[in-house]
Formats: C-alpha cells, sequence, structure tokens
C-alpha cells in the first residue's frame, strides 16, 4: 500500500467514525489539511455521510436491520 493509498484509507475510516463535533474541531484546526483531503476525497465522503444519515434515520425509528432481515425470511 502507497503512502497516499494509506491516506485516503486513513482519513475515510477516521471520517466513517467521527462524531460531528470531532469533524467540526479537524476543520478548524487542521484547515488546510482538511481542505486538501476533503476536495480530494469528496465523493467517498458523500457517500459515508449517505450511509450514516440512512442509519441514523433506521435506528431512530426503532428498526433494526437484524429484525426487518428476520421478517423477510419469516415472509417467505
Amino acid at each position: 500500500m502507497t503512502t497516499k493509498e494509506l491516506e485516503k484509507h486513513n482519513f475515510l475510516t477516521w471520517c466513517k467514525y467521527a462524531d460531528a463535533r470531532e469533524l467540526e474541531d479537524a476543520k478548524w484546526k487542521n484547515h488546510d489539511v482538511w481542505e486538501r483531503l476533503y476536495s480530494e476525497y469528496s465523493d467517498e465522503i458523500e457517500v459515508i455521510n449517505k450511509t450514516k444519515q440512512v442509519y441514523e434515520s433506521v435506528s431512530q425509528h426503532e428498526i433494526g436491520i437484524q429484525r426487518f432481515d428476520l421478517s423477510l425470511k419469516i415472509s417467505i
């Protein structure tokens, strides 16, 4: 794995698990680095953000993914 690939992997993994406060802190503390990485990987970050939104929506409505899968198996 090249240095660039490792940087991408680490940044996207961090974006995936960071909460909103951590993301805002990073934007302010490391503005130049944040802007560079965000512009390079903006498409991947948008996918991560949409996935987080779907997960949070499902969690808020108490529709567990496992329960949903189980109900599909039972109804078949």
